[in-house]
């Protein structure tokens, strides 16, 4: 009678044996799950922090080129503020080269400009005078922008100018 006990007790061994066994493998499932998912939620994360390193690149020269706008707007209202004093005070000779004795560019200063200068000046006397037109219509073209829109050297002297034509006043002093 005593192999009874014994062979139930094997038996039952056997049995809670393969119950462990069974729990150990569903643990190793759920683990191996795990960490399947915990490689995924680690990859998904690095690529949110390069996105997040990107976004701040991006943010930070978006900064830098809002400074530099904000400054250039400054700048622009300031000379803004300058254009309109010289209009409030109808100082238009400033908005050119000084004239010579008949108003026309003065050939030694016009020699010593570069290239690049002769053609910024045409580009500034011809939107001065196309701002002016646009306020009336009456005025009639300079000799000078006519020069400088058929390509010609603004210091060219047309007859007129030499036979002794009028020589221009200072507009904010009304003097010769």
């Amino acid at each position: 009678m005593a192999e009874l006990p014994a062979a139930e007790i094997s038996v039952t061994l056997v049995t809670e044996v393969q119950a462990v066994d069974r729990k150990v493998e569903a643990q190793a499932a759920q683990l191996m799950n795990l960490e399947g998912r915990m490689r995924m939620a680690e990859s998904k994360l690095i690529g949110c922090e390069r996105t997040a390193v990107e976004f701040g690149n991006q943010l930070e020269s978006k900064w830098t080129a809002l400074g530099t706008l904000i400054q250039e707007y400054g700048q622009l209202q300031k000379r803004l503020e300058n254009m309109e004093n010289l209009l409030k005070n109808r100082n238009f000779w400033i908005l050119r080269l000084p004239p010579g004795a008949k108003g026309e560019v003065p050939k030694d200063e016009w020699k010593n400009l570069n290239e690049w200068q002769k053609e910024l000046y045409r580009h500034i006397m011809k939107g001065n005078y196309e701002a002016v037109i646009s306020m009336d219509t009456a005025i009639s073209k300079p000799d000078l922008l006519s020069r400088i829109e058929q390509g010609e050297d603004p210091n060219a002297e047309d007859q007129d100018d030499s036979e002794g034509g009028e020589t221009p006043t200072d507009p904010s002093t009304g003097e010769t």
